[in-house]
């Protein structure tokens, strides 16, 4: 089996730098979650248990993210002992956060109330959305597209300001 190291920030070599796509974003309207571990995972998910500090996020029945608060190293050992197929998207994957069901509801036309869900945002992108609580929301997008989600998300924010 090949793998993929160059997505896993944390097998990259020490020199490398290491730098969000948001980093030069006015960030008012958000906050920037890229530096998250995040692992794609394959297999009977339902039956995965995640340990403190992971969030596991359904996609598919077969298939989860796994988004880990610190170096994916361990979890990705851990799952592939247990017989998962995991990939890591560390880098593959933007994260942000954003705060208002308004600012949501005019990003995207996803049910807000049936999340975690992936689908269509800021005309077109796609994104897996996860309500993290009350109107907070983690929006997980290309990082490639990552610049352009925060930008739209700004505009909203500043257009939904008195």
């Amino acid at each position: 089996m090949s793998r993929l190291a160059f997505l896993s920030p944390d097998e990259s070599a020490a020199d490398v730098p290491r730098a969000s796509p948001l980093r030069d974003v006015e960030a008012a309207a958000f906050t920037d979650r890229s530096a998250l571990g995040k692992l794609e995972v394959r297999g009977d998910v339902a039956q995965l248990d995640p340990l403190p500090g992971e969030d596991l996020i359904p996609i598919e029945p077969h298939r989860a993210l796994l988004v880990v608060d610190g170096p994916t190293g361990p979890a990705r050992e851990r799952l592939g002992a247990l017989g998962y197929r995991v990939y890591d998207m560390s880098a593959a994957l933007a994260a942000l956060e954003v705060e208002g069901e308004s600012l949501m509801r005019r990003l995207t036309e996803l049910d807000l109330d049936a999340l975690p869900a992936a689908g269509s945002i800021a005309r077109g992108t796609s994104a897996l959305i996860e309500r993290r609580g009350g109107e907070r929301f983690r929006l997980f997008v290309p990082q490639e597209l990552g610049r352009f989600v925060a930008e739209v998300v700004t505009d909203l924010h500043r257009g939904l300001r008195p």
